[in-house]
């Protein structure tokens, strides 16, 4: 019996050292952050001519979410949503002048948990970049470079490589948060080059994509060679992605760190020149001037309009950025983390969002929150392949406009309250109608009465005034 209880006792032992030993090998965290980047992209999600094999063997090695979304139709909103878990209409002041106040974020509750955490490329989430913000300790990468034959977002992957180099004993948590392909879309010689010749069979892609391809030949563009600039920026973000895994994999980080793969919003239209929205005759004036500079020669268009570049594909969704439909909001989302992740795998049931992002890396780190201050699900489960992820809370959308008009989503059900340029109330079934198409308004008066009281309770406490200081907002 005695002999019984050591061998007991050494078990518990063992136990109990090998559970203090998984504390210590939390896992590092890198996410890679496109800017406009479509659902339909690359190549796994169905593009015809994207070459994304570095995404594509990240999805291969990991799990891709078809149902992933951001908190925000342009850019500050939609990382307001993933470092803070907070609805981004919540905020009075625009994040990207005010900051987040007294919100924490996922950076500096990992800070906390012995995490080195850095930030490289786009900020666009408050006024000060000091190293120390938000508990991240490195911030750089933002600042421009001269033309880089490897493609504007070099630089930052080359900052972010060196900050992972220098901590490689982990754990590490970094942003590498990328500019394309947000306008300007202007690669260089030696990148069109590189992507090679290209003739667009646009019956390929999808009957979402027609009307920006109409809108390209309307204003004078070749839709070819407007595609061919806008997946050179692609496959340059593809190259570089793949210079970083590569290097996880030299250091042997490899099943030590969890890589996140998504972009901010959809992507951007290509507006009809003259048509009602304003934006369009500002952005056909800017390009005018803008083509007439020595630095517009680049442009694969001899009219140097390289708004016309915005070629990204949001697969079968209607809408783009600036859009509250799946177009505007429904992003690629791909994770990797091998023994823990299933490997090729596609979660096509599970609905996430970016407020999802720091309960479920809270969950994944051990790091204890409590979930009731925060918008955003634990969906932990979902990532490690353990189930499909059922929301207890519906993902509400507003931009931060008092008179703006909201959008609910809840189960296979998504409403759409109307606004001035948007007449009518529409509702969706975005299970079996994810292209938006049929509105079931009067087929289902219970549900827009259910989803419209749930989304009129959460805009009764939205901030009634909002701040937006001298905000250029930096994604039109």
């Amino acid at each position: 019996m005695k002999q019984v209880f050591q061998i007991l006792l050494t078990c518990l032992l063992c136990l109990q050292w090998s559970v203090a030993a998984g504390e210590l090998q939390k896992p590092n965290i890198v996410f890679l952050f496109a800017d406009d980047m479509g659902w339909g992209d690359i190549h796994c999600c169905g593009h015809p001519y994207a070459k994304t094999p570095n995404l594509d063997n990240l999805a291969a090695d990991g799990t891709r979410f078809t149902q992933f979304y951001a908190t925000g139709v342009t850019c500050c909103p939609s990382r307001t949503g993933f470092m803070t878990s907070k609805f981004p209409a919540t905020f009075a002041k625009y994040p990207a002048n005010g900051g987040f106040g007294d919100r924490v974020t996922i950076t500096e509750l990992l800070k906390k948990q012995g995490y080195t955490t850095g930030h490289f490329g786009k900020w666009h989430i408050g006024p000060e970049t000091k190293p120390g913000t938000y508990g991240i300790d490195c911030i750089g990468g933002e600042e421009k470079k001269k033309q880089d034959e490897r493609g504007r977002d070099a630089h930052i992957y080359d900052a972010a490589i060196s900050f992972i180099e220098q901590h490689k004993d982990g754990p590490f948590y970094v942003n590498v948060w990328g500019h394309i392909p947000h306008h300007q879309v202007n690669p260089p010689p030696a990148l069109l080059e590189a992507f090679g010749p290209l003739q667009v069979d646009e019956s390929k892609f999808p009957a979402q994509m027609q009307e920006k391809f109409a809108n390209c030949r309307k204003q004078g563009g070749n839709v070819s060679q407007h595609m061919r600039a806008y997946l050179a920026e692609l496959k340059s973000l593809d190259e570089n992605a793949g210079r970083l895994l590569k290097r996880l994999d030299e250091l042997g980080l490899r099943e030590k760190t969890i890589v996140v793969f998504s972009s901010d919003q959809g992507p951007a239209h290509i507006r009809e020149t003259g048509d009602d929205d304003p934006r369009a005759k500002v952005v056909a004036r800017k390009e005018r001037k803008r083509s007439k500079k020595p630095e517009a020669a680049a442009a694969p268009d001899p009219a140097g309009n390289t708004r016309l570049n915005a070629m990204g594909c949001a697969g079968p969704f209607r809408g783009g950025k600036h859009d509250q439909y799946e177009g505007g909001i429904r992003i690629p989302f791909i994770v990797r983390w091998p023994g823990h992740v299933l490997a090729g795998r596609v979660d096509e049931r599970s609905v996430i969002s970016g407020a999802d992002w720091l309960p479920t890396l809270c969950a994944l780190t051990g790091t204890k929150i409590n979930a009731a201050d925060f918008d955003g699900e634990d969906a932990s489960a979902a990532w490690l392949g353990k189930g499909e992820h059922v929301r207890t809370k519906p993902l509400m959308w507003k931009t931060s406009t008092p008179q703006s008009a909201g959008t609910i989503r809840e189960g296979q059900w998504k409403l759409h309250h109307p606004n001035s340029k948007r007449g009518e109330l529409e509702l969706f079934d975005v299970v079996a109608d994810p292209g938006e198409q049929h509105n079931l308004v009067k087929e289902h008066l219970d549900i827009v009465k259910r989803l419209s009281a749930k989304l009129e309770a959460w805009q009764a406490t939205l901030p009634k005034t909002y701040d937006k200081g001298d905000a250029n907002d930096n994604d039109k």
